[in-house]
């Protein structure tokens, strides 16, 4: 029996180094027999984020639900965001240089006031306005050499963005926040020549904090954008492949105490009549100093914009901000919870919403920043329980 078992050992390992002998000598790496792409020569090290796997933001702000900032309760329930005084579109026509490669556009275009450059429509994608051509692929990379993390460098479009925006004077106490809604595939932004971060999610929002970039009357936001980068590689699908900037941009302001995210669960009981609504706010103090007396509160609305509970749910800031964490970590999740009576159900045939609005109070009952969503008691086929946005 030994030595039978001996011999399945050396016989597999035969095999195996068969196996990598036959790989190693093979004449294709991809499934549509491309050659293997030529390493390159040992460098001195100078790693772009776009070629670093290991970097997929930098000075990003933590990615959040999607929610606007009011400064009224009334405004927060009614939820126009262009009417909020607190949000700024940057939609619209930017200065625009394109180039096949990465070396061959403007440099250093971000220093200064860009001028004589062609205009391009944001959101949108580039090959659709007429620079390069967009790509359908359902497998295989659309781009050579295929060699992660590394990109193309003879053929791989890079967009140089430039535009200016002015910050209304009852935004200087606050705190401003650059969206991105969704750029491909990666990029670095600048804010007055100075560099403010890089991020390649491409289909996911980017937030930057712009608060101490700014300066009292024009200000020049420039973005560098790269068509293939290493989070490429992630990308092998049926698709269409285009760039750009393809999604709304625009400015938030919010106090310097904010809260800055928030999560909620709508637990049904067991015959889906009454639901066990849970809050977890995330505050975020920008002061530089203790914020003691305020408060956060959360009100449920319904579609006639009435008040759902009987009192508003409430929990002080320090509480959130100096939450302590039990031993193993086991934290409660509902910092604001509460029963709700026979909610309407969220479904295809009926798919009733309701708005929860949280806002910060000072002392003094002032409201500091409401934020509203729209979300819904919902039951999914699998029995699974879920609020939906």
């Amino acid at each position: 029996m030994i030595q039978k078992i001996s011999l399945r050992v050396y016989r597999s390992f035969f095999i195996s180094m068969m196996g990598a002998l036959a790989v190693s000598n093979a004449e294709a790496q991809l499934v549509d027999k491309t050659p293997a792409a030529v390493p390159s020569a040992p460098a001195i090290y100078q790693t772009e984020p776009y070629e670093d796997p290991l970097v997929s933001g930098i000075n990003r702000d933590l990615s959040r639900a999607t929610a606007y900032s009011f400064s009224s309760v009334a405004d927060a329930i009614k939820g126009d965001r262009e009417k909020s005084g607190r949000y700024i579109s940057l939609n619209g026509d930017w200065y625009f240089s394109f180039a096949l490669k990465p070396g061959d556009e403007p440099k250093d275009f971000y220093k200064q006031k860009v001028s004589g450059w062609k205009q391009i429509p944001v959101p949108s994608s580039w090959e659709m306005q007429g620079y390069d051509k967009p790509i359908y692929k359902s497998a295989v990379y659309p781009f050579r050499p295929v060699n992660p993390p590394l990109v193309p460098k003879d053929y791989n479009g890079v967009g140089c963005y430039q535009r200016s925006f002015t910050v209304p004077a009852n935004w200087k106490d606050k705190n401003i926040t650059l969206h991105f809604g969704g750029v491909s595939s990666a990029y670095k932004v600048w804010v007055n020549g100075k560099f403010l971060g890089y991020a390649e999610d491409s289909f996911l929002p980017s937030e930057f904090n712009i608060t101490p970039y700014l300066k009292d009357g024009e200000n020049i936001v420039s973005v560098w954008v790269i068509r293939w980068s290493d989070g490429s590689f992630l990308e092998d699908q049926d698709q269409w492949r285009l760039s750009g900037i393809h999604r709304e941009v625009y400015l938030m302001a919010e106090p310097k105490l904010r809260i800055a995210d928030f999560f909620y669960q709508t637990k049904l009981d067991k015959e889906y009549k009454d639901a066990i609504l849970s809050i977890r706010p995330r505050l975020e103090n920008l002061t530089g100093k203790e914020v003691p007396g305020y408060k956060v509160k959360a009100q449920l609305y319904d579609a006639a914009h009435k008040a759902v509970l009987t009192e508003e749910l409430s929990i002080s800031a320090d509480a959130i901000i100096n939450e302590i964490h039990p031993r193993l970590d086991r934290v409660k999740f509902g910092l604001l919870e509460t029963k709700v009576t026979d909610p309407l159900k969220w479904s295809t045939e009926a798919p009733h919403l309701y708005t929860l609005v949280l806002s910060l109070e000072d002392s003094t009952g002032k409201y500091g920043k409401p934020r509203a969503a729209s979300w819904a008691f919902a039951v999914l086929s699998s029995g699974n329980l879920t609020a939906s946005c």
